[in-house]
């Protein structure tokens, strides 16, 4: 008698679709830059960016870019977009964590600025090899049953706008998905959007914008004018995320839904349920 294998639980929360037009020529367009900027070997590069909108209380409408081997997008195959939903969650927990960490950035900034006009070279050069200055408790302080750490990633650098980080192996989530390798990412942020890129290669500094402004898409929304931007214009990371979220607020490209982003994210970190009543 063969024995059935016991199935493991589904805790992925997978993207509906939420609006199905989408501009072939300014995905085409956006992708070929995004391989320019990012690939220093594009045969083995992999990535995908996103760009979303908070929707009601918990759920998350966003536009993607993905060159990743394995990813689908949510309405061509009955196949359950694996990659998709993570990053998709994945990006709204980083976030929230990457705003609380600019407030001790800001902080540090102002700490050396007050160090600095005082003369205290020798408390600024104790300060300053502490970077990256982000604050995590203690282990004994984690809340019951939280596995991975509060921030997972290692910050490597960051402006005003943008954010490069390398996350740690604990949140590889390998043992959800199998080709999730993911190792480096950036957050940016720009006049109250955001946009996401999750990539496996660190291209040169110079592709990410640091310390320059970001060219904004100002003109109207047609493809010839969104092409001619992203061909003629864009020279940096920060061009191209603040194009993707101009797309992804005029509609341009598809746009999922994933409507509970929470319940993954407290299954992923193994947070226990706490009796309200105790304490």
């Amino acid at each position: 008698m063969v024995k059935k294998t016991k199935k493991k639980e589904a805790i992925l929360v997978f993207p509906k679709i939420h609006s199905r037009f989408n501009d072939e020529k300014v995905e085409t367009a956006l992708m070929n830059k995004a391989k320019e900027l990012l690939g220093t070997d594009e045969q083995d590069l992999n990535f995908i960016l996103l760009s979303g909108q908070f929707y009601d209380t918990r759920g998350w409408a966003y536009s993607a870019l993905r060159s990743w081997r394995g990813a689908i997008k949510p309405s061509s195959s009955k196949k359950k977009p694996l990659l998709d939903a993570t990053f998709a969650c994945l990006s709204v927990y980083l976030s929230s964590l990457i705003s609380f960490q600019a407030d001790f950035a800001f902080a540090y900034d102002e700490i050396k600025d007050i160090l600095v006009k005082e003369e205290r070279d020798d408390l600024w050069a104790i300060i300053e090899e502490k970077l990256p200055f982000v604050s995590l408790p203690p282990a004994e302080m984690f809340p019951p049953g939280l596995k991975s750490p509060i921030a997972p990633y290692y910050t490597l650098r960051q402006d005003e706008d943008i954010f490069l980080g390398e996350l740690y192996g604990s949140v590889f989530l390998s043992n959800f998905v199998s080709n999730l390798k993911s190792r480096f990412f950036v957050y940016f942020n720009f006049e109250g959007n955001s946009a996401f890129g999750y990539f496996n290669q660190l291209p040169p500094t110079k592709n990410f914008g640091f310390g320059k402004t970001p060219k904004t898409f100002d003109d109207e929304p047609t493809t010839e004018n969104i092409v001619r931007f992203i061909n003629e214009e864009v020279d940096n990371l920060k061009d191209l995320l603040g194009v993707l979220i101009s797309c992804h607020n005029t509609s341009v490209l598809e746009q999922y839904l994933v409507d509970d982003y929470e319940t993954f994210l407290n299954k992923l970190l193994e947070i226990e349920e706490i009796d309200e009543g105790e304490g």
